[in-house]
């Protein structure tokens, strides 16, 4: 047939067609014309399809369909070739970490065919009726035929009908979630009241040369650059050059990492990984997140565990003789989310979150879950963040606690809050690994945690296309479990450096004196003799940046002068790079002002400002006064103990009473 058309005039028994006017200069653009199948519509869709030159085409990622897993027959069937793919290979001479990574592939192979096959099985009715009424369609164009038409009529019909039935259960499968869960504490409530975010499509970046971007090939190229550059400080790979670092790192270690475990404690953390651990690991793993590269969930290792934990942990245990993971087992996806406030056309404004297999996941979960309960007697109570045990509140109130004892005692106190670069993707390996043998740790322990850290490759997902792979040589993974316990222990050496260093003075209290308040890398300094401490801060920031690659931006850091004498601070401000705060800084999500009396100001009457725009945004019709109890619950109720916990003031009535009203209506 030479031409098509779009539309059936029943009372002029008459065909047209729409058309599409595009300007010349698009023409270059265009990929398709056509003109489909009329179906529901006496009208058929009329669809062109343009390639922008700014189009790059998305990576595939395969993801486990979930609802396999809930088919019995499928199910069964991959518990068969599971078994008899481990019978047949899990004996040989191919190492177990390579027989575990290799049995995805074989896994991974039978449910994309089962996926298809339901697919052609599901779709197969539907697409023998399109297929039907796009040639009695094309029959009527031709003859014109009234019989032909009562055919395409009926077909229409029928096929209407298929998809009608389809649609609706589908809409009371998603009704019937709605009223289980909608008005309960629960991830459906937490999405509906979630801020509307514009999509996080990257649509512009500055290169090297400070230069504005916009094509999807060059974005890829800044954002490979700038994270290739950052998971590889090393910088030298001359071997006296690293033998002179390691040297310098293990001097550093004797001097400022004192706290060691002890040879019964080395011995426990070091015993081979058992079913309970990994059982209780997968237990605490959360459903339903984002796909890791190799597209296995968590819920294909709760179906098949039976199976799957001998095997997998053979391969982590045999990690302690010297075998190493496979690359593919290590590879890692990285998503990079935009940072509030921050410039988005710069690469450091957007922060890493790397995502894992499941499998390496429940691996190094298993580790931290091991090492959690000691870490408390290796790291000093200045410490809170990710040690049990230990929350923010409790660097908060020492902090307003000394505060006001500077204030009364006449110390000349200023705090110093510093701002850290990519400090978890920074850090480098060689400084984790001698830690980690300094403190004592045992030769086990240390394989599993270096074979997490050993071939390791990454690529980062832009705007929905993956970079090209790159190598991973330093930094703790924002996404593994074990990463947030590594980095409080290799920045422990650090804060004893600044607690031992009489050059350093903070706020004496009794016979104790307060240096240091830190949240993993948020670290705040109680400053006493700034113009003699502010410069031994600085050289021990060097010196500890220099062996493990921690780099401070000084010219982000805060310094809010508490009781210094003015004429003092005004002479310092010069000679350094910090900014100068008169009025208050934001430390661990709170406002600490220069005086006391603006403590509940700064702090309290925002919080309600912002709860009040929330509560406004949350009265959704669909939620009922049974989800709005909900809702203060699992969202107002956190905020406002966070506060109240952290700042241990009197609230006066009025707040309760704002509060009380605000929530009733």
């Amino acid at each position: 047939m030479g031409k098509d058309f779009s539309f059936y005039a029943h009372p002029s028994q008459s065909y047209s067609r729409i058309r599409f006017f595009v300007p010349q200069y698009y023409l270059s653009a265009l990929r398709t014309a056509t003109i489909g199948t009329a179906t529901w519509s006496d009208h058929a869709p009329v669809t062109i399809t343009l390639r922008s030159p700014m189009f790059k085409p998305t990576a595939p990622n395969w993801c486990l369909n979930d609802s396999l897993l809930s088919d019995p027959l499928v199910a069964e069937e991959g518990r068969q070739v599971l078994t008899d793919y481990f019978e047949r290979n899990a004996v040989g001479d191919v190492s177990s970490p390579m027989v575990w990574e290799a049995h995805k592939c074989v896994i991974r192979g039978y449910f994309i065919r089962k996926g298809a096959e339901r697919a052609k099985r599901c779709s197969a009715d539907i697409r023998d009726l399109q297929q039907q009424i796009s040639q009695v369609s094309s029959d009527h164009k031709r003859d014109g035929d009234p019989e032909t038409m009562a055919l395409l009529t009926e077909l229409r019909r029928y096929l209407a009908k298929l998809l009608n039935t389809r649609y609706h259960r589908t809409y009371l499968r998603s009704k019937a979630l709605f009223h289980s869960h909608g008005d309960k504490s629960g991830r459906l409530l937490a999405r509906m009241l979630a801020k509307k975010r514009s999509a996080a499509y990257i649509a512009k970046l500055r290169d090297k040369q400070g230069t504005l971007q916009r094509l999807p090939v060059k974005l890829l190229q800044i954002v490979r650059d700038y994270y290739a550059a950052l998971y590889d400080l090393q910088g030298t790979t001359n071997p006296q050059d690293l033998a002179r670092k390691r040297s310098d790192i293990l001097s550093y270690l004797t001097k400022y990492s004192t706290k060691k475990v002890s040879r019964q404690t080395s011995d426990l953390l070091d015993r081979p990984l058992n079913i309970e651990e990994l059982a209780l690991a997968l237990k605490s793993s959360k459903p339903g997140k984002s796909p890791d590269p190799d597209g296995l969930p968590v819920r294909y290792y709760k179906c098949y565990a039976a199976i799957l934990f001998p095997h997998l942990l053979t391969a982590l245990n045999d990690l302690t003789d010297g075998l190493q993971l496979p690359t593919q087992t290590l590879s890692a996806n990285i998503t990079i989310l935009p940072k509030e406030g921050k410039d988005s056309e710069l690469c450091a404004s957007y922060r890493p979150i790397s995502l894992l297999n499941c499998d390496l996941k429940l691996f190094s979960k298993i580790l931290a879950d091991r090492l959690k309960p000691f870490l408390p007697a290796l790291v000093h109570a200045d410490q809170v963040g990710f040690v049990p045990g230990r929350e923010a509140r409790d660097n908060t109130m020492r902090t307003l606690q000394l505060m006001h004892h500077a204030r009364r005692s006449s110390q000349a106190l200023a705090l110093l809050s510093t701002d850290a670069e990519k400090a978890f993707d920074r850090v480098d390996w060689d400084f984790i690994s001698l830690s980690l043998t300094h403190i004592g740790l045992g030769p086990h322990l240390r394989a599993w945690i270096g074979a997490l850290y050993g071939d390791t490759t990454a690529r980062v997902c832009v705007n929905g296309v993956f970079t090209a792979p790159f190598t991973i040589r330093n930094g703790t993974r924002q996404g593994c479990p074990l990463s947030p316990l590594l980095f409080v222990v290799t920045l422990e050496p650090f804060l004893e450096a600044i607690r031992s260093n009489p050059n350093i003075t903070g706020v004496t209290v009794g016979p104790q004196q307060h240096k240091v308040a830190a949240y993993a890398d948020d670290l705040l300094f109680f400053i006493t003799r700034p113009e003699i401490s502010l410069p031994g801060v600085m050289t021990a920031f060097e010196e500890y940046g220099r062996l493990s690659n921690l780099k401070i931006n000084f010219l982000k850091s805060h310094i809010l002068n508490v009781t210094v004498p003015e004429s003092r601070a005004q002479a310092m401000g010069p000679h350094f790079a910090f900014k100068w705060m008169t009025d208050k800084i934001k430390y661990l999500g709170i406002w600490l002002p220069s005086q006391h009396s603006r403590l509940y100001r700064d702090n309290f009457p925002p919080l309600l400002g912002v709860l009040q725009r929330d509560l406004a945004n949350w009265n959704h019709p669909h939620i009922s006064w049974l989800g709005h109890i909900a809702v203060v619950k699992m969202n107002v109720q956190p905020r406002l103990l966070y506060l109240m916990q952290t700042i241990p003031i009197d609230l006066p009535k009025a707040f309760f009473t704002s509060l009380r009203s605000m929530v009733a209506t």
